[in-house]
């Protein structure tokens, strides 16, 4: 009777913590992560009336399908938690597709399977000074994910034909493009079409932050990393 009390127990305990805090695999590569829809804030209380929380994020060697350990600086985590009104929660994304994780500035190569994420919650993008411990996407509902070559940061061998100075994209490609601008947690900010005849051409991001733009002209793509 003791032993069926405690796997009851057990039992209602993780389906306490997966309605407290979902993380799912929303499509290829991209990660979505929703917590306190319960109104439980038992893992990581971000303070009253906070709009925005951070998230540390890393993948052991392990958990990834090329043996390598990717994780963010303490000091710069971007990957951030906001409060949605329409789902009652906070709610964040993690596009494992672009994501740059800083601690080395390393991005999964295309078609990595990730099984498995770690990540803490915290009050600050540069540090903290109250965080979560450490936590496990698994245990939340996370499924293995295999990244996107589509979305990929890419090396072309011919070397990077594009830059981004001063807010502006300059590069050497022609004609018709369609040009994205990611967040670095992959979130899409803007998507347009420009036609390069050698002038730059304006991204109109307002706020200060890391930034991935994806440059398509017809089969081939570029991914640029640039501040802003």
């Amino acid at each position: 009777m003791k032993k069926l009390s405690s796997l009851f127990l057990a039992v209602c305990a993780a389906a306490a913590y997966s309605a407290q805090l979902t993380v799912q695999t929303v499509s290829q590569g991209v990660v979505k992560l929703t917590y306190g829809a319960t109104n439980d804030y038992s893992i990581y209380e971000p303070g009253f009336e906070v709009p925005t929380f951070w998230v540390h994020v890393w993948s052991n060697a392990a958990d990834n399908s090329t043996g390598t350990v990717y994780d963010d600086a303490w000091t710069n985590s971007t990957v951030s938690m906001n409060w949605d009104s329409s789902a009652g929660a906070y709610v964040g994304t993690i596009n494992l597709n672009t994501k740059v994780f800083t601690n080395g500035n390393k991005t999964f190569p295309s078609g990595t399977t990730v099984n498995n994420l770690g990540f803490v919650f915290k009050d600050q993008q540069n540090g903290a000074t109250k965080q979560s411990g450490d936590l496990a996407a698994t245990t939340y509902g996370f499924t293995s994910t295999t990244t996107d070559a589509t979305l990929a940061v890419s090396n072309p061998v011919t070397g990077k034909k594009s830059n981004v100075i001063g807010g502006k994209l300059y590069t050497s490609s022609k004609g018709n493009l369609e040009i994205s601008v990611y967040e670095m947690s992959g979130k899409l900010v803007r998507s347009f079409k420009a036609v390069a005849n050698g002038t730059p051409i304006e991204l109109n991001v307002s706020r200060n932050g890391l930034y991935l733009v994806k440059i398509t002209n017809g089969s081939e793509s570029e991914v640029v990393k640039f501040a802003k």
